[in-house]
């Protein structure tokens, strides 16, 4: 298998680092998140309670650990890590966008899109990454002033020296350090004597070269991670980047492998700004943000195309308040501030802001599930549509397993009949199972219409928005949403849930059922402080500190 053939090339010492990799797609994976359009994942009816009523103990929900993950210890850098990588390896002193063209991850596969199974190098995302290490060496070795920013000195030895350590995260060995010498050299001869056309070759290899692609934790399985492995492994997760200069000095020192100084690393990485956009990226992936684009409301007059980046803007926004400011999955689900935006006022029902800012909405939006963004993604032009909105707040925050089921359209409203009524009546044909699980939760955004607007009458009759649900601790009953997002906050598998969201995404693969312990400590955790203290603790654990046994 091509993937096995790269692992065990990174085992030795390799050839010259600009040799071609490759390796072939994975053959399925764990199904992800959904959109507002096509089929729709609903629970397979492994658990759960009927349309709108509760079931018996014996049915209780819980958090599905049923993945495959690969265990791989050679995982391939992000389209996005490679590009801020090169930025700050490269130094430049202003952003280059050099990622743009790169080919996405194959999507519906794995709950993120760092999972190790979408992550491979075929022979078009190797042609991107050479294009890619071509435009990052031009711009390098451009200007002077874009060389000094680079290395101060005009010395092949000592360049390639720190160049190499920043590329590969570690020191290079003697005999990498008299390889890429010669590639200096090299490129002196073929382009022309001068410091640039040399640096330029090497910046090339370095950047082709797998021990830059791929951030790795070999050596036998159940150490420890060595300092420069957890360095890296610490600073792609929460910086999406390489270590910095600093990091790789403590991690010679051998610093990191002190318990103390791998939190002080990682408390001090929380707060440095670059933290804010990955776990933006990571809350924005896990609610489907980017399906906010292809929101259209047909037949709806006071819907407008122009505000969809506004939702955008205004999740993420509210994504960045609760990380910035110490808050957790508890705040995510009861906060009563949302951001509001020109756009998004009306359907508020308040006064229109010049820009977007936070309000606070008291008791009649509580947490993110009950804002305008979520509610107008998941509903059917200018309906609701109980069965998304519970679908996907069941996938984000109550991990059951599903099946990818084709949601049939619903017929129209007959008089007199609630959007309620008619979807109980849809449903009944494909057996309570399939629904059990999510119509309650979405019954409980009864009271929110297709935009996402406050209503109290649904085709002349008052909305029900009242349910239960069979969560892991036990049938839970609500009134309303408010009631809803009070419960789940307080609920150990909806914590346990958002802990397995988190570490999937730090440990870029599935979760199984050897890992619930894991997940259950953080659970308590995430109950009571926020989501960096939740990152704190993994950090410590061993799943984040140690190999792995897995491939090669």
């Amino acid at each position: 298998m091509a993937r096995r053939g790269l692992e065990v090339l990174l085992l030795s010492v390799l050839a010259l680092a600009c040799g071609r990799v490759s390796d072939d797609p994975p053959a399925g994976g764990a199904s992800a998140g959904s959109n507002a359009g096509g089929a729709q994942p609903v629970p397979d009816g492994s658990a759960g309670s009927d349309v709108g009523g509760a079931a018996g103990s014996e049915e209780l929900s819980q958090v599905d650990l049923t993945g495959a993950p690969i265990y791989t210890r050679v995982q391939r850098l992000t389209n996005s890590q490679w590009e801020n990588a090169v930025n700050d390896i490269l130094r430049f002193q202003q952003r280059h966008a050099l990622a743009t063209g790169f080919s996405p991850p194959p999507s519906g596969l794995t709950p993120f899109d760092n999972n190790e199974q979408v992550l491979f190098v075929d022979q078009g995302r190797f042609d991107q990454f050479e294009t890619g290490a071509e435009a990052a060496a031009a711009i390098a070795t451009g200007s002077p002033a874009a060389l000094a920013a680079l290395y101060p000195g005009d010395d092949a030895t000592g360049f390639v020296r720190v160049l190499g350590r920043r590329a590969f995260r570690r020191p290079l060995t003697p005999a990498e350090e008299t390889k890429y010498q010669g590639v200096f050299a090299l490129g002196e001869s073929l382009y022309g004597p001068g410091f640039a056309n040399g640096a330029a070759l090497v910046i090339r290899a370095l950047l082709e070269s797998p021990h830059f692609l791929y951030r790795t934790e070999l050596g036998p399985a159940g150490d420890p991670l060595n300092p420069y492995e957890l360095a890296s492994k610490l600073s792609f997760w929460l910086l999406g980047t390489t270590p910095s200069d600093a990091l790789l000095d403590a991690a010679a020192a051998g610093t990191l492998a002190s318990n103390d100084e791998l939190v002080a690393a990682a408390r001090e990485m929380l707060e440095d700004p670059r933290a804010v956009p990955v776990m933006r990226d990571f809350h924005g992936q896990l609610l489907h943000i980017a399906s906010f684009d292809s929101i259209r409301k047909n037949g709806v007059p006071e819907y407008d195309s122009s505000i969809n980046p506004e939702l955008t803007l205004a999740s993420n926004a509210f994504f960045d308040f609760i990380f910035s400011q110490n808050l957790g999955l508890r705040e995510l689900l009861t906060s009563t501030k949302a951001y509001v935006g020109p756009g998004l006022a009306p359907l508020y029902g308040v006064k229109t802001p010049a820009a977007l800012e936070l309000r606070d909405f008291g008791p009649s939006r509580t947490g993110y599930f009950m804002q305008v963004p979520f509610l107008m993604l998941s509903s059917q032009d200018s309906e609701s549509n109980p069965i998304l909105r519970g679908s996907q707040l069941e996938q984000a925050m109550l991990c059951g397993r599903l099946g990818m089921v084709e949601a049939p359209p619903l017929p129209p409203l007959v008089p007199g009949q609630t959007n309620r009524e008619r979807v109980a009546q849809s449903t009944e044909g494909c057996g309570a199972s399939c629904h059990r699980n999510i119509d309650p939760l979405g019954f409980a955004f009864e009271n929110f219409d297709g935009l996402g607007r406050k209503r109290d009458m649904d085709n002349g009759s008052p909305v029900d928005t009242s349910g239960s649900f069979p969560l892991a601790e036990g049938v839970e009953s609500f009134a309303d949403g408010n009631e809803l997002m009070t419960v789940l906050a307080s609920s150990a598998q909806v914590h346990t849930c958002y802990s397995k969201q988190v570490t999937s995404y730090a440990l870029g693969r599935d979760l199984v059922e050897s890992d619930r312990p894991l997940l259950e400590s953080l659970a308590r955790v995430s109950r009571s402080h926020s989501l960096k203290e939740l990152i704190v603790t993994l950090v410590q654990d061993p799943a984040f500190r140690t190999r792995k046994a897995g491939m090669p």
